[in-house]
């Protein structure tokens, strides 16, 4: 493996001369962006715009099927049919509309939801809320030593009123590729429908949603190498036909009258005003990325960056990961002995070094570790060894110069 990526021409931010020397190592809170997404943004924005599925001219003819083309391909990038892929504005919404569209009006205070104590925000606060408001019971899966969640232990959590689960596909503080496809097993046998946030998970290889056998599943466009504003998720057909919107707009309905409201069928129904269509553009265009890159290759090159990371790290006596780092994982989260987490991102910041410190949106991992925060390092496929080595240099000079024993 090279010193620098192969890749790392494809991303314009490097040709800034404000960022020559930029070594970016923040990219499970988002990647940067390639030369080709932000090019498909443009021509949209600038030779395309319009209003799309509202206008019966050109322009808007053309944005109408621009969305719905990309609806396609985005599906069948995912292993699913057309009419199950929702866009949205990111993870956080698709989450928000299962949980306020399908979840409340089938949850009471006889039932409860089971995640793990490993989810971030996104994939915990509308579960939260909907128990406080409905006196439903929310519980916790335990993670194995190596941050995987505890499948036995999940599986004593259900019963016959559990009435949803939400998981993640790769938790974003730990990085470790849990297993979906056992949780969803169990679930089925008891008929409970399960999410997967796949928020970290799509840019780490291929994802069948179908092989999977979730119920739904929601990503972030800019978590693969897209734009942000843009999500997908993931719904079966049958369980969108029986879902009613959450946000209300036009563009949803068959028929409005003063005194009720009939909405169209299919995925659109929970994309009321107007597409952000640009972002789509870039989306399609990320794909299009990693498809002409291909998984394969894709994968060699950033398990085998991934596997120099944690190699440094552990040379480096004065770090200490949260958990023994999973195999193939493409983040590392760790103290520093003796330096704030803030600390060790500021000094790092100062070599133009870029991680995340603090807790990640993820505060009750980390309470549940008996931590406040930690510092975050996730790759991407901009960065090569040499990142890696200046990350190690720079970490060795913040212990020198910070460490309190």
């Amino acid at each position: 493996m090279h010193d620098l990526s192969p890749f790392k021409s494809d991303f314009a931010v490097f040709s800034s001369p404000d960022n020559t020397e930029l070594c970016y190592l923040d990219s499970a809170a988002t990647c940067l962006t390639p030369k080709v997404v932000a090019e498909a943004m443009y021509q949209y924005q600038n030779f395309a715009h319009a209003n799309s599925h509202k206008g019966l001219y050109r322009l808007s003819a053309g944005a109408t099927e621009l969305v719905e083309q990309s609806r396609g391909l985005v599906a069948q990038f995912i292993g699913a049919d057309t009419n199950e892929l929702v866009f949205t504005q990111g993870t956080t919404e698709g989450i928000n509309l299962v949980a306020n569209s399908f979840v409340r009006p089938r949850l009471s205070a006889a039932n409860n939801i089971v995640i793990s104590c490993a989810e971030h925000h996104a994939n915990l606060l509308p579960w939260q809320r909907l128990c406080r408001q409905s006196g439903a019971e929310l519980r916790l899966a335990p993670l194995t030593p190596q941050g995987l969640i505890d499948v036995e232990a999940f599986a004593a959590l259900l019963d016959d009123n559990t009435c949803f689960i939400a998981v993640c596909h790769i938790s974003n503080v730990l990085g470790a590729l849990n297993p979906v496809e056992q949780v969803c097993r169990l679930a089925r046998e008891k008929s409970i429908p399960v999410l997967i946030d796949g928020a970290q998970a799509v840019s780490h290889g291929p994802v069948d949603v179908k092989k999977i056998a979730c119920d739904f599943y929601a990503f972030s466009g800019h978590k693969l190498y897209g734009p942000v504003g843009c999500g997908v998720l993931f719904a079966r057909a049958d369980l969108i036909e029986v879902m009613e919107p959450d946000l209300l707009g036009g563009g949803i309905v068959e028929q409005v009258s003063l005194s009720e409201t009939r909405f169209i069928k299919g995925p659109m129904k929970f994309e009321p005003g107007s597409h952000n269509v640009a972002a789509i553009c870039g989306l399609v265009a990320a794909i299009d990325y990693i498809q002409a890159i291909g998984w394969p290759e894709l994968l060699a090159y950033m398990n085998g960056l991934s596997a120099y990371l944690h190699q440094q790290l552990a040379d480096l006596a004065f770090i200490k990961p949260l958990m023994p780092a999973a195999p193939g994982a493409w983040l590392n989260s760790f103290q520093c002995r003796g330096v704030h987490s803030h600390d060790v991102a500021g000094m790092l910041d100062g070599d133009d070094i870029a991680v995340r410190a603090g807790h990640h949106c993820a505060q009750p991992l980390h309470h549940s570790l008996g931590l406040k925060s930690s510092v975050r390092v996730s790759l991407g496929l901009y960065n090569g060894r040499e990142d890696i080595d200046r990350l190690a240099a720079g970490l060795r000079n913040t212990y020198q110069l910070l460490a309190a024993d």
